[in-house]
């Protein structure tokens, strides 16, 4: 691996863990809405994942397509994609409500696809994590 793929997929994971204990973590112990401190932190740690992940995607993206020979397993290089689709669900999904192009209801629609999207983006993640080391099964 690469030393600019190692340090953008390390910087979106620091981001993610910040991101997922502010956020997961503050509903998880029974005590949403994010306020205070924890709500400062995830918006701040935010656009430091939003950068992360697009160097991710443009560090990764070619060792991850179909027929790339890059010593990744099929898992890892599905788990890359669905980081990426569920990144970007959640990035917009955090910024598109702060326009005022949807309604109170739409908002609150945003607000559940973040919130279910980041779930499955930190199981993404830590799925991935474990995939990176799985070397693929020798073709025959």
């Amino acid at each position: 691996m690469t030393m600019s793929r190692k340090f953008f997929y390390g910087i979106m994971c620091a981001a993610g863990v910040v991101l997922a204990v502010t956020g997961i973590g503050t509903y998880a112990l029974g005590h949403p809405p994010m306020t205070h401190w924890a709500l400062m932190t995830h918006v701040a740690a935010a656009p430091l994942f939003a950068l992360a992940l697009a160097g991710v995607a443009l560090t990764w993206a070619g060792a991850c397509t179909r027929g790339a020979v890059s010593g990744l397993s099929g898992l890892a290089k599905f788990l890359f994609w669905v980081i990426l689709l569920c990144g970007l669900i959640v990035l917009l999904t955090g910024v598109v409500p702060m326009t005022p192009v949807f309604g109170t209801r739409g908002q609150h629609t945003l607000y559940l696809l973040h919130r279910y999207s980041a779930i499955v983006l930190t199981a993404a993640i830590l799925l991935h994590l474990p995939a990176l080391f799985r070397r693929p099964a020798a073709k025959v």
